[in-house]
């Protein structure tokens, strides 16, 4: 039982009610975990699907700018300077589409959801720089389209070099955009972190702090940062890019899969075989990570795993992989992409035994996530049990994610605000639940519909044995 929970209850009150209406909830932290037994929270990596090829069977290089779902089509950005245009209807096969951006370093669009101007509804921001910076005229520019093609510049939106790309969403929660991108700290190691900026308007001057200490990389002075590397991580290591996501499915659901780069010195790991015969470089590898947010501002870790795995040293994503922004759905599948050299950052090898055992030098990559599925409540086969806060509805039917398999059960009890078992939704009323859903709903001695309770202070006690519950939800039908 949590803490507040406990003096709550010790001084005879109830929590203030949770409202989660009609919107689906998702078990990315104890946010609905009032009180357990034997019940562990695990994230979970997607399925690889390898990686992505052309018409002609070529695979698929390159620095992945954005990954936008509009509508039926999916358009894969594919780039860091020279961007291409890709299409596809499921997600999974790619055509190119001859296309291309008009140009600029580290481009990343955005489909806005905000937008009114039908003409503005694709923005794009890119990064300009030529040896010395120049705040007047070089760092972060931005762009507008209606088509995702053909873009209108507006100008200077940041004078700073992110050496990174900038991304933009929007955010229904607080009605405003908001933007993740590099930050960096000059006096430590773990240099390279995420900053977050909140603007009205992304295609008007960003806001930011202006310091004593300005130079031509965007800095912790300049913006806050909302993550980055800590304690508990290798001490030669920070976080290179955030792919940060606000998931559309559900009430609250931030996601971010940040590549934390763990650095390689030349007294550390001699046997690095270099781009450059003895020129030393920003050598090491890179590993997708998954973080998780209510907020988009205060961040966690399920767990320090990765949620992307690097391949084998003679596979084409070894020591290197990078995950792109954006999800895409496809029924009850998430696809995601990525991408990987084959290679150490900055392009070295890792051990000259190494340099030609991967038939396949990177690539572009696809991975495949279950609906809701990043996390989830899992009880063992000993059994489990969980209790939700106070919560306060809306509609007909509780429909729930979840996986028993075959062997495992769950049954659900719905409780008034002080915990007490309501009549005709108890446990003993609860009709078993076994096997593998999205979309399950929950049926007392045959009937489901619960609106009766909608809009009162309810609990939901979950009764689990060898079970993954990862959302649920009221809805109308």
């Amino acid at each position: 039982m949590t803490s507040a929970l406990f003096v709550l209850l010790a001084l005879g009150a109830s929590p203030t009610p949770i409202q989660v209406g009609e919107q689906k909830q998702l078990f990315i932290d104890e946010r609905f975990i009032a009180d357990k037994d034997r019940i562990e929270l695990h994230p979970h990596p997607p399925q690889k699907l390898g990686f992505l090829r052309d018409e002609k069977g070529e695979p698929f290089q390159g620095h992945i700018s954005r990954v936008i779902e509009d509508g039926k089509k999916v358009r894969l950005y594919l780039g860091a300077e020279d961007v291409q245009i890709l299409e596809s209807d499921d997600g999974l096969h790619f055509r190119r589409t001859g296309a291309r951006l008009p140009g600029g370093q580290f481009p990343t669009l955005f489909l806005d959801p905000h937008e009114r101007d039908p003409a503005k509804k694709y923005k794009l921001f890119h990064l300009e720089f030529s040896p010395p910076f120049d705040p007047a005229k070089h760092g972060v520019y931005a762009s507008y389209s209606g088509d995702g093609v053909h873009f209108t510049r507006v100008g200077q939106v940041l004078p700073f070099f992110t050496d990174n790309p900038p991304i933009v969403h929007w955010d229904e929660r607080i009605h405003k955009y908001v933007i993740y991108t590099r930050a960096f700290c000059y006096d430590s190691e773990n240099q390279r972190r995420i900053g977050r900026i909140e603007t009205d308007n992304p295609l008007k001057p960003w806001p930011y702090r202006k310091s004593a200490r300005d130079r031509m990389f965007l800095s912790i002075d300049n913006v806050p940062v909302v993550y980055a590397a800590d304690a508990q991580d290798d001490p030669h290591s920070d976080v290179y890019y955030n792919a940060a996501a606000i998931y559309p499915w559900a009430q609250d659901v931030y996601l971010m899969f940040p590549s934390h780069f763990r650095h390689f010195s030349p007294r550390r790991n001699p046997y690095v075989r270099p781009r450059v015969k003895g020129q030393w470089e920003d050598y090491g590898m890179l590993e997708v990570q998954l973080a998780v947010s209510r907020d988009g501002v205060k961040w966690s870790r399920p767990n320090r795993e990765p949620y992307i795995p690097t391949g084998l040293a003679d596979e084409w994503d070894r020591w290197y992989a990078v995950a792109g922004p954006g999800l895409v759905r496809r029924g009850n599948s998430i696809y995601q992409y990525y991408y990987s050299s084959g290679r150490l950052h900055d392009s070295a090898i890792l051990r000259p035994e190494y340099e030609k055992s991967a038939r396949q030098m990177g690539g572009v990559g696809v991975v495949r996530q279950r609906l809701d599925g990043f996390v989830s409540a899992d009880a063992d086969h000993r059994g489990g049990w969980l209790r939700t806060p106070p919560l306060v509805f809306q509609g007909k039917r509780l429909r729930l994610n979840l996986d028993t398999g075959s062997l495992g059960t769950a049954l659900i009890e719905l409780q008034d605000a002080e915990g007490k078992p309501i009549p005709g939704f108890t446990l003993a009323d609860c009709e078993e639940i076994g096997g593998n859903f999205v979309d399950q709903c929950v049926y007392w001695k045959g009937k489901s519909d619960v609106s009766t309770l909608a809009g009162r202070a309810v609990r939901i006690r979950f009764q689990l044995k060898r079970a993954r519950l990862y959302a649920f939800q009221f809805t109308r039908e």
